[in-house]
C-alpha cells in the first residue's frame, strides 16, 4: 500500500493527504506505516496486547492434541487460552486448534473403511432423528428407511412422536410388499427398531437383520448421510419455522421425494429412483430358499470367525455375525470395501491365513 501511494504521489505531484483521499487510504495509518518502516520494524502489527512470555510451541501443540476435537469445534479451547493468554493471541490459538482438528479429521478419514453398496435393493437401513420442527420446546421426529445401494428414500415418516415398534413393523411390511424385501437390513439398537413385531416381519419375509455395534454410529453411516440430505431439503422448505404435525408429515414425505429425483455423481448421473429400479430383478431372484441358504452360510461363517477371534465377550456372537455377513456380501460382489483407495479382502480370508 505504501508503494502504491508513493507511485501515485509521484505521478500526480500532490501531497500525501490528497493522494490518501483519492485512494481511500487513512492518512494517519499511512504515516504510522511509514514511520515503522523507517524504524526497521514490521509495517503491520497484530491487534491485541503484545505477548511477552516465550512460547513453547511443542508443548502447546501437545496440549491442543489432548483436547476433545469434534467435527466442527474443539472443547476446552477457552480454558487453554486462559492458561496461555500471555504467550499467544486468541486468533493464533484458534488457528492452531483448527489446523490440529483438520489434521486429525484427515487421519481418521484415511483410516476409515469405506463400504460401497454395489447392488440396489438388497440392503436397507433405518434410523430415527428428532429436531425442534414443531412448536417451541417440542420435538419433531423423522423415521427414515433407505436403500443403501441406490440411496433411495423408501419412506421419510415425520411425526410429533417417535414411531413405536408396532408402527415400524407395519411400515416395513408395507414397504416389503411394495418394493420387495431386501436380503439384509441394518438398524441401530433402539427399542422400537428391535421390537418383537419388527423381528416377526423380518422372519416372515426372510430378511437378515444387522445391528450396529453399541456406541458406534459409523457402522450405519449410510442412513446418517440420508438423514442429512432430508434435513437440507427440509431446511429449504420450512427452515426454522415451527409447523404442525400434519405439515411436518407432509414436508418430510415431499422432501424424500425431491431427494430421490436428484441426479447424483455417486450414481453416475442417475437418480436414486432410477437406480433402485435396476436392482428390482435381482431382489426377485432371492426367494425363500435362496434366503435360507444365505443365512445358513453366514451362520456357519460366523461360527468359524468366532473361533478365530478367540474372545469371550458378551457381544462376540453379534460381532462374528456382522463380520460373517460382510464377508458373504464381499464374496458375492454385493459390497466393495476400501481403505485409502485400496480394496480390502474379505474379513474371513484375513483371519483364516
Amino acid at each position: 500500500m505504501i508503494a502504491a501511494v508513493e507511485s501515485v504521489k509521484q505521478k500526480l505531484r500532490e501531497p500525501y493527504r490528497k493522494v490518501c483521499r483519492e485512494l481511500d487510504v487513512p492518512y494517519s495509518s499511512l504515516m504510522r506505516w511509514k514511520g515503522r518502516r523507517q524504524a526497521g520494524r514490521a509495517v503491520l502489527s497484530k491487534p491485541g496486547p503484545a505477548k511477552v512470555e516465550p512460547l513453547d510451541l511443542e508443548a502447546l501443540s501437545a496440549e491442543i492434541l489432548a483436547l476433545r476435537h469434534g467435527r466442527e469445534r474443539t472443547r476446552g479451547t477457552g480454558a487453554l487460552y486462559a492458561a496461555h493468554r500471555s504467550q499467544v493471541s486468541r486468533r493464533d490459538l484458534h488457528a492452531l486448534v483448527e489446523a490440529a482438528r483438520r489434521e486429525l479429521r484427515q487421519e481418521r478419514q484415511a483410516l476409515e473403511r469405506r463400504v460401497e453398496w454395489q447392488v440396489p435393493g438388497l440392503v436397507w437401513s433405518m434410523d430415527d432423528l428428532k429436531k425442534y420442527w414443531l412448536r417451541p420446546c417440542a420435538f419433531g421426529h423423522l423415521h427414515l428407511v433407505l436403500d443403501l445401494g441406490s440411496h433411495y428414500n423408501l419412506r421419510a415418516l415425520g411425526d410429533e412422536v417417535m414411531a413405536n415398534g408396532w408402527r415400524v413393523a407395519m411400515n416395513l411390511e408395507d414397504l416389503f410388499q411394495r418394493y420387495g424385501p431386501p436380503l439384509f437390513f441394518k438398524r441401530d439398537n433402539g427399542k422400537n427398531l428391535n421390537h418383537h413385531a419388527v423381528n416377526e416381519v423380518f422372519g416372515e419375509f426372510g430378511v437378515i437383520p444387522l445391528n450396529s455395534p453399541p456406541y458406534y454410529p459409523p457402522y450405519n453411516g449410510g442412513i446418517e448421510r440420508g438423514h442429512q440430505q432430508i434435513l437440507r431439503e427440509l431446511d429449504l422448505r420450512i427452515g426454522s419455522e415451527k409447523v404442525s404435525p400434519h405439515v411436518l408429515r407432509l414436508e418430510c414425505e415431499v422432501s424424500g421425494h425431491e431427494v430421490n429425483h436428484k441426479r447424483r455423481q455417486s450414481l453416475k448421473g442417475r437418480t436414486a429412483c432410477f437406480a433402485l429400479e435396476t436392482g428390482r430383478g435381482l431382489v426377485a431372484r432371492f426367494g425363500r430358499r435362496e434366503r435360507k441358504e444365505a443365512f445358513e452360510e453366514i451362520k456357519a461363517l460366523a461360527v468359524d470367525i468366532a473361533e478365530q477371534l478367540d474372545e469371550h465377550s458378551n457381544g462376540l456372537a453379534e460381532t462374528a455375525f456382522r463380520y460373517a455377513a460382510e464377508t458373504w456380501m464381499q464374496l458375492n460382489h454385493m459390497i466393495r470395501v476400501t481403505r485409502n483407495g485400496e480394496v480390502l479382502p474379505p474379513f474371513y480370508r484375513i483371519w483364516s491365513h
